[in-house]
């Protein structure tokens, strides 16, 4: 860029991180020595140190960057290289600018002073008012003026006034032309017009850190999620980050990932619920919660008590003695001594005190004062008391149990201390001190920060600032600091600005100005050069700016960084802070002497008192108090009621507490009286001067520096003056000839002495190492001497060569390597001396000799070290010798495994894992295992250690000869094999699967299928045949006359006609088809067909239902035989006679009389004239209807002596007896109170009428009527009236009456039937057994869980229970379960929810809740209870040893021992007599066998 025309460079500012060190303090006690203690001249003690350190925080720099512009005066058009067109300046008081710019929505007019104005070579066809155009601060080229000169005036067009030139965006207009311009962030097509975007992010991703996205005309950066924009707009930082404010975290602050963190406490604190905060688990657990004594803890506060003989202080906190002497509370008879939580009564001379430690008793004999032989004893104070020494201690100290000793008090442990920060004990008493930054106030007690930057500044270039425990260094305006945070360098360019206060043309970021000094512009208008350009003199100022919303020294600060509850001001531009704090970012508590907001109030504690910087509320040294610690020991003075006087000379402070006086450097002693002695100083002369004692004169007490001798220099004055030099401090210069050396002391000039002399007289030696003339060379002999005047290297013995670099060789010594070794053995000797160095294992002056026994090694002077031998080892390795069954250097092991007898030589014979002895080879059989060489298993039924544990195996399982587990046989599982295999399963260990369909089960062992009911087959997959059901299809049906049985229960399905268990019983008359279940519907005495239900007619009758008599003219059976009766007269339908008999009448003599007629053709009327009475149709005698009686048959009554009212209703009969209603021709209803719905009519309504379409039936007789029959739900004159019955109910088509559905009665049909009812107006009572409920509707039982059948009257079958016994039950170990819950009852000796658990050890039977009856520990059978013995014992409570020749398990076991021997009641061990050996003592001893302690022999 720099080599194209015009085009100039300038500086932009950028933002650049870096780690910023800041310098801590850390003051710390280290141990020094001191004067004047307790007893003794010196002592240690402890003296401050501060050290200080280098922290690092990450900030943020200016760094400028160079970028390269059109130089003043030029400009670039349309993106061509270079700026190839000059700017003219006109007068700046021409009020009419030259160049316009036109935007599409707006008029841009520029104002600025500078005008631009493109020249063209069209200059010529443009006319120039030179008057208009010509100033005197222009001057024009010559080539202009010609052409300004030559013309007269101009005629300009602007055509940016029309359709905006034609431009997207701005149109700007010049002389003689225009050009269109884009806003900033976009760039001009190749058109010159239109506009296109510039897409930033495409070069180097727009200097974002993360995203960068592209917008229409500019841009912006995005951060990854967990991180937010930082203020500079580009770089990204952690939302959550340790390395912000310490992540909000109280104690400490954990990066555990980017992004992510987690706060933790110190020990003895939890973290809070918000996550930050810490709690102290204990209040008690720091520092014994502040409590001298006792602490205990109420809620979350500390609550501090005394130990008996103390009571508490006004704080609180620390414990006082109490004085029951002075509080009259000792009771004493004479005299009274207090004590540390107590006290002690004293008697006078002569006296002593007696058994109630009170009272004094006279004594006649001499009275020995006990304090005066070694002070009684005591450490410190001794006072004498008849029962001896009473013993106290000073300041400081306590009694120890002794009631002599005194120890020191822990101050720091026990809390009595005032230290603010931390604590340091020492014998007598204690020192605080602080953490770092800090220093101890004078008060001895408090922290007070140190002000680093008052000494040197603190380093700093320029400016120091101070903050609680640290400082900070920054510089002044126009330099920056250097990596060492200390020192100031000069920025390499400030950010320049004209001071015209014109705005430069550069990129837009937000600025926040930190320094602004305005300048004045000088012009000097009447300058003018040959080139006809303006001069104009500009002062640059400076203006250091910060980005959006940064601040800070180095702009790395934001407003997030406002830390402790500081909140960004209303410019964003800084922290205001809250109470107590103060700094940029509010991390700074309040200076000394400085609370409240933005620490602007003073405090007014006095006496040393230490304010809060919050509310200002005053923190009391020890002894000071009241509200601003008023009320303290005036100085001088020190103790609790400031009675005592200070005694600290040169001018020493003095601990307001203990008044101690704390010494200032160079200053020792108990009153800071004494000077430092020679060669210490420091605070309490703890430190040592490193001087070089003979070569100084002094240190300085107060800073240890040095104060050498005249002719010696350096920090511990070690070195002489340098050649040349002599005298006090090296200054003087030496005035010797040249070649002459000066006294580096005196600087007197040395005379030149013969080679190797030197001194003022030439009488002494050079010095070791030096030679020749003034002993100025240097020997080079290997650190051997030389000749003092040649420089010859004199070797030593063991050396040769020009140089003694040398040692002698192998077998030769001593000087010039002359003589010859005498030593043997392999010895080596000193190549100087001749000594003989011996191998290990001799000794002696020339090694011949061999080390003593029970030594070895080098010269013998190890002593064997040997456990299990004679104590000899070898004298060259020192290698024991063992004996047998031992091994190792110390021969402290044991043979390894599998090895035994001297040198571990012999190999053991045990099998299966047996160890043997390491000495003898006998083997010890591992758990399961017997025989001499533990070769056998366990017999069958014992397991464990020597077989000793009897197996408990059930069902045939075998068990394991060595941990006792049981392998089951197939279909059995279970620790003890007690559990069949569950269902679906079978075979060993309950492996295999179950094959078996149809909620089949299989056998447990085979895994052959047992088929339920109804099922057959391998598989049970095949149906019962045909005749057979029941398990296994074994039982044979029983059903008869064609019926078919249910294959699994048995059950009959009878055909049609056929009813009964067994389908035996034909149906009864009334009813037919299958299983009887329909009624027949046969009227007129008419029979019905059990199978089809068809009707066998009466003679008389015919119909489908027999309902109709013969038609007139026929008679008899079908009505196929004819009547014989002269015409007009009535035959009978049934017996064919001529005429009818009296009372009936018809054509067929079917019909009764007609009420009020009898006689022959009911041609008589009845004479009946009450009400409720009736006519008998044949005789004509009058009767009361029935349910009335009475002679005028006005009652009708029923039941027993006619005391109850019949109901009838429409004129039914009531039975005398049970009251029912026998119900009239037309009527229906338990009261007659329903007429035959329509198309029925009759008794009963039984008959059904065929009418036509829109007429209806009569209910009584049948005959139709009218033309007009009501729709369904209407009903009465017109049908005008709607029926009001619900559920499906139907009304009367007369009286509206409602006939019930099934499961409903009530007058409309509304109610439910109760409990126990069913049917039509539920007239049915329910049949179901065990609490079962019946369907309203059609009477089926609904049963409850554990019950099945028609009528609910079974029991769930076993393994099933539930609703429906369609569940399994989930017990084991043969256990049935409820048939209603399912709940398993556990059989004897199991208990659990599945009876899946054995009885406990000790428990037994059903539950579990018998105990056993067996002696100690021994177990007990689960289910019966029987005792089952260990090995070796017997009874019905296992508590008799066995009997002779018994062994093993409850004594089950023979003993096989021959020859008179007896075995072990345990194992069956035979214990062979004198002369028999062998497993069962049957074979003789031989003479070479020996007898071991076993009972057995080896050969």
């Amino acid at each position: 860029m720099a080599h194209m025309p015009n085009v100039c460079a300038e500086q932009e500012v950028k933002l650049v991180a870096q780690m910023q060190p800041c310098v801590q303090a850390f003051t710390r006690m280290v141990k020094s020595w001191k004067q004047g203690c307790q007893g003794q001249s010196w002592c240690m003690g402890y003296e401050r140190r501060t050290a200080y350190y280098t922290a690092y925080r990450q900030v943020y720099r200016q760094e400028h960057q160079t970028v390269y512009k059109c130089c003043p005066g030029w400009s670039q058009l349309n993106g061509e290289a270079g700026c190839l067109y000059r700017m003219i300046e006109f007068g700046l008081s021409d009020p009419t600018p030259v160049t316009t710019c036109r935007s599409p929505l707006r008029f841009i007019s520029t104002q600025p002073l500078l005008s631009v104005l493109r020249l063209s070579a069209c200059l010529k066809a443009i006319k120039v008012d030179v008057n208009y155009i010509y100033s005197p601060r222009i001057r024009f080229s010559d080539t202009l003026r010609s052409v300004v000169l030559g013309v007269s005036s101009v005629s300009h067009v602007n055509e940016c006034e029309e359709t905006n030139g034609g431009c997207e965006a701005l149109c700007c207009n010049t002389i003689g032309s225009f050009y269109c311009k884009c806003p900033a962030g976009q760039e001009l097509k190749e058109d010159g017009k239109t506009c296109q975007d510039i897409d930033e992010c495409q070069v180097h991703n727009g200097g974002c850190q993360h995203k960068c996205v592209n917008t229409r005309g500019s841009y912006h950066c995005q951060c990854n999620a967990g991180s937010r924009l930082h203020v500079d707009g580009r770089t990204c930082i952690a939302i959550h980050s340790c390395s912000v404010g310490n992540g909000g975290c109280e104690h400490f602050c954990v990066q555990q990932r980017a992004g992510h963190f987690k706060c933790r406490c110190r020990p003895d604190y939890r973290l809070d619920t918000d996550g930050k905060h810490c709690k102290l688990l204990s209040p008690c657990a720091e520092r014994n919660g502040g409590c001298s004594q006792e602490c205990r803890r109420d809620g979350d506060e500390a609550r501090c008590g005394c130990h008996s003989g103390y009571q508490l202080a006004e704080d609180g906190k620390t414990c006082e003695d109490i004085d029951e002497c002075q509080e009259g509370h000792a009771d004493c008879a004479h005299g009274c001594h207090n004590t540390m939580g107590s006290f002690m009564c004293l008697c006078p001379t002569a006296y002593e005190l007696g058994v109630d430690g009170k009272q004094c008793y006279r004594i006649e004999m001499e009275i020995v004062n006990s304090c005066d032989h070694n002070n009684g004893g005591c450490s410190h104070h001794c006072e004498h008391s008849t029962n001896g020494p009473v013993c106290s201690c000073n300041q400081g100290y306590q009694l120890d149990d002794d009631h002599k000793t005194c120890i020191d008090i822990n101050e720091c442990e026990d809390g009595s201390s005032c230290c603010e920060h931390d604590c340091t004990n020492y014998p007598g008493g204690y020192e605080c001190y602080c953490t770092a930054g800090y220093r101890l106030n004078a008060d001895g007690c408090s922290c007070d920060d140190t002000d680093e930057c008052l000494a040197a500044n603190g380093g700093c270039d320029h400016t120091c600032q101070n903050s609680a425990g640290s400082f900070q260094c920054s510089c002044r305006r126009g330099y920056r600091l250097d990596e060492d945070r200390r020192s100031c360098i000069l920025l390499e360019e400030s950010v320049e600005a004209l001071s015209s206060g014109q705005t430069m043309d550069r990129p837009q970021p937000q600025l926040t100005i930190l320094q602004d000094y305005e300048q004045i512009l000088e012009r000097y208008d009447d300058f003018e050069d040959d080139t006809g350009e303006l001069r104009a003199e500009s002062t640059l100022m400076e203006k250091f700016i910060c980005l959006n919303e940064s601040f800070g020294f180095d702009c790395s600060l934001s407003c997030e960084d406002c830390a402790n509850g500081g909140v960004c001001n209303k410019h964003r531009n800084g922290c205001d802070c809250p109470d107590g704090w103060t700094g940029i970012v509010c991390n700074e508590t309040c200076p000394e002497g400085w609370f409240g907001r933005n620490c602007s109030m003073i405090c007014k504690c006095k006496n040393g008192g230490v304010c809060d910087p919050v509310t200002g509320s005053c923190r009391c040294p020890p002894g000071v108090s009241g509200e601003l610690c008023q009320d303290g020991c005036p100085k001088g003075l020190y103790g609790k009621f400031c009675n005592k006087k200070c005694n600290c000379a040169n001018n020493g402070r003095c601990h307001r507490t203990y008044g101690a006086c704390l010494c200032d450097p160079g200053l020792y002693g108990r009153f800071c009286h004494l000077p430092c002695p020679k060669w210490t100083f420091g605070p309490g002369c703890s430190e040592e001067c490193r001087c070089v004692q003979q070569n100084t004169v002094e240190c300085h007490r107060h800073h240890g520096a040095c104060i050498c001798k005249p002719g010696y220099r350096g920090d511990a004055c070690k070195d002489e003056c340098e050649s040349g030099f002599f005298g006090s401090g090296c200054a003087n210069k030496c005035s010797c000839p040249a070649g002459v050396t000066c006294d580096h002391v005196t600087g007197a000039c040395q005379p030149q002495c013969p080679a190797g002399k030197r001194g003022d007289k030439c009488d002494q030696d050079c010095v070791d190492g030096r030679f020749g003339i003034g002993c100025s060379q240097s020997c080079d002999c290997s650190g051997a001497p030389c000749d003092k005047i040649t420089g010859q290297c004199l070797c030593p013995a063991g050396t040769f060569g020009k140089r003694c670099e040398k040692v002698c060789p192998t077998g030769r010594f001593g000087a010039g390597c002359q003589l010859r070794c005498a030593c043997d053995n392999g010895a080596r000797c000193h190549p100087g001396t001749g000594r003989c160095s011996c191998p290990p294992g001799w000794t002696g002056h020339n090694c011949r000799k061999a080390c003593d026994a029970g030594r070895w090694g080098l010269d013998c002077v190890n002593v064997c070290d040997c456990r299990n031998g004679d104590g000899g080892c070898d004298a060259q390795t020192g290698r024991c010798q063992c004996e047998a069954g031992f091994t190792g250097p110390r021969c402290d092991h044991k043979c390894p495994a599998g090895s035994f007898g001297p040198g571990c030589k012999h190999r053991c014979q045990c099998e299966n894992q047996a160890s043997c002895d390491h000495v003898s080879g006998a083997c010890t059989c591992k758990i399961g295992w017997t025989g001499t060489f533990c070769e056998k298993p366990c017999p069958q039924g014992f397991y464990g250690l020597d077989c000793q544990q009897k197996c408990v195996c059930m069902n045939g399982g075998l068990c394991d000869h060595v941990n006792g587990e049981c392998a089951c046989r197939p279909g059995w599982i279970g620790p003890h094999c007690t559990q069949t295999c569950p269902a679906g399963l079978y075979g060993a260990s309950c492996s295999q699967t179950c094959v078996c369909h149809n909620n089949s089960s299989c056998d447990a062992v085979s895994g052959q299928c047992e088929c339920s009911a109804g099922w057959t087959g391998n598989t049970c997959s095949q149906r019962c045949s045909p005749g057979f059901f029941g398990t296994g299809c074994a039982q044979r049906c029983l059903c008869q006359n064609g019926g078919s049985c249910d294959p699994e229960s048995g059950h009959c399905f009878c055909p049609s006609g056929w009813t009964g268990s067994a389908c035996e019983l034909e149906c009864a008359a009334g009813r037919f088809g299958s299983d009887c279940q329909d009624r027949c519907e046969c009227l007129n005495g008419a029979h019905c067909d059990r199978q089809t239900g068809q009707c066998v007619c009466q003679p008389g009758w015919t119909g489908r239902r027999c309902e109709n008599a013969c038609l007139p003219g026929s008679y008899g059976q079908d009505c196929v035989q004819r009547c014989s009766c002269p015409p007009g007269t009535s035959c009978h339908h049934v017996t064919g006679r001529c005429g009818c008999p009296p009372g009936y009448t018809g054509n067929g003599c079917e019909q009764t009389c007609l009420p009020g007629t009898f006689g022959i053709n009911c041609n008589q009327v009845c004479q009946c004239s009450e009400r409720n009475q009736l006519c008998h149709p044949v005789s004509g005698e009058c009767y009361c209807a029935p349910g009335f009686t009475g002679p005028k048959c006005e009652q009708g009554f029923y039941g027993p002596g006619c005391e109850r009212r019949c109901e009838c209703l429409n004129g039914g009969v009531c039975l005398s007896v049970s009251g029912a209603c026998e119900c009239p021709a037309g009527f229906i209803g338990a009261r007659c109170h329903l007429t035959c719905p329509a198309g029925r009519y009759g008794a009963d309504c039984g008959r059904v009428a065929v009418c036509g379409k829109g007429a209806r039936n009569d209910p009584v007789t049948g005959v139709c009527v009218g033309d007009e029959v009501c729709p369904a739900g209407r009903l009465g004159p017109g049908c005008s009236q709607r029926c009001d019955c619900s559920n499906g109910g139907l009304c009367d088509a007369v009286s509206g009456n409602c006939s019930c559905a099934l499961g409903w009665t009530g007058s409309r049909c509304d109610e439910e039937c109760p409990e126990g009812r069913f049917g039509p107006d539920c007239a049915l009572q329910c049949l179901c057994e065990n609490n079962s409920t019946c369907d309203r509707v059609t009477g089926s039982c609904r049963c409850e869980p554990g019950y099945y059948g028609h009528l609910c009257q079974h029991a769930c079958p076993a393994g099933l229970y539930g609703s429906g016994c369609h569940q399994h039950c989930d017990c084991v170990n043969g256990a049935s379960c409820h048939p209603r819950t399912g709940q398993c009852l556990c059989p004897a000796g199991f208990h659990g929810s599945r009876c899946e658990r054995e009885c406990d050890q000790g428990s037994f039977g059903l539950n579990c809740s018998q105990s056993c009856d067996c002696v100690e520990d021994t177990p007990c059978d689960s289910v019966s209870g029987r005792c089952l013995c260990t090995s070796g014992k017997t009874g019905v409570r296992c508590d008799s040893d066995c009997s002779v020749m018994r062994y093993g398990p409850d004594c089950a076991l023979t003993c096989e021992c021959e020859n008179g021997a007896q075995c072990d009641s345990r194992n069956g061990r035979c214990f062979c007599l004198n002369g028999w050996i062998g497993l069962t003592c049957s074979q003789r001893k031989a003479a070479s066998y020996y007898t071991v302690e076993s009972g057995f022999g080896i050969n």
